[in-house]
């Protein structure tokens, strides 16, 4: 207990005064806005606002970007300049703080709530932020960028209005292109983008019993049920596809279309209860692209390989 009591004994200073003044005098233009959040943050913290503090960490590092020359933080912890121990403490600091934050910011009022953040959650999130803002500093000193930073900021937000997206657009673009990281969050499992952290994609765990033709062609013949995969943007579900399982939970794929083919002039298959009917999947379908990119398909290997054994199929 009294070992417990010592770690979390707070400190003076959540961030140390020193590193403040080194920001403040790395540059004949300071960093203000990332020294006034600085600033907020120790006191934030001095008054147990832990929520407060997970919101104004998620303001320095939407902040410090720029100064390394680029848009947003993802390019700053993928690209090719800096030193490992820096993008891996921006990427940690990044995606473990984002979550805290989301929640702080875009989770409607409950009847029946709690606070994620705490003072366990803002320590740990320490050690990172320091390497980040002494790395700020020394960016600062050395090779200042937030001109170049700035303009390819200005370049981003030109062709949004060109592009017209919506997030779904955005969502099928990451889902083919981008790169995602798999993280267990709250008895949740939660996919990341890494190139915008704001898209997410969460299986929930709302289990249900689910049983067709196809899913009892495996060995574990009643091993199957369904559950809910929601694309998650800025805290916000933007879609909710459904997933179902096989085969004891070795086979994970979205649920496919189904149609009733004109008797003599298609394959027909019967079921059960005397409907004729036919499975299929769209390649070129958002359902299938997220499939490919979560599912599961034990010794299927693929999409294609489910497809052949449920007698699925892809147009």
């Amino acid at each position: 207990m009294k070992k417990l009591r010592r770690i979390l004994k707070r400190r003076n200073n959540y961030i140390d005064i020193t590193l403040i003044k080194a920001l403040e005098a790395c540059s004949d233009n300071p960093p203000i806005k990332l020294i006034e959040h600085c600033n907020s943050l120790n006191n934030s913290y001095k008054k147990q606002n832990y929520t407060t503090v997970a919101i104004l960490l998620r303001g320095v590092l939407d902040y410090i970007p720029t100064i390394f020359g680029f848009a947003n933080t993802a390019q700053v912890y993928s690209g090719p300049n800096g030193t490992r121990t820096f993008k891996k403490a921006l990427k940690e600091l990044d995606q473990t703080n984002r979550h805290l934050a989301d929640d702080a910011l875009h989770t409607p009022a409950r009847r029946d709530e709690t606070l994620k953040a705490s003072q366990i959650t803002a320590d740990s999130l320490l050690g990172n932020l320091n390497i980040v803002l002494a790395e700020t500093v020394q960016q600062l000193r050395t090779n200042d960028l937030r001109d170049e930073g700035n303009n390819k900021l200005i370049e981003k937000n030109a062709v949004k209005p060109k592009r017209q997206k919506s997030q779904l657009d955005n969502f099928e673009n990451y889902i083919v292109n981008g790169n995602w990281t798999q993280q267990e969050i709250d008895g949740t499992t939660v996919w990341i983008c890494e190139e915008d952290n704001l898209y997410q994609i969460h299986e929930r765990r709302s289990y249900d019993e689910f049983s067709e033709p196809w899913t009892r062609v495996y060995p574990d013949k009643n091993g199957s049920g369904k559950y809910d995969v929601d694309l998650v943007y800025a805290g916000t579900t933007v879609k909710r596809l459904m997933f179902v399982y096989c085969d004891g939970g070795r086979i994970n794929v979205v649920l496919p279309e189904t149609f009733i083919p004109e008797k003599y002039k298609l394959p027909t298959r019967i079921i059960g209860d005397g409907e004729y009917r036919e499975f299929y999947w769209e390649k070129n379908s958002l359902k299938y692209k997220l499939m490919s990119l979560i599912g599961s398909f034990d010794t299927y290997q693929t999409p294609e390989g489910v497809a052949k054994r449920s007698d699925i199929t892809i147009k």
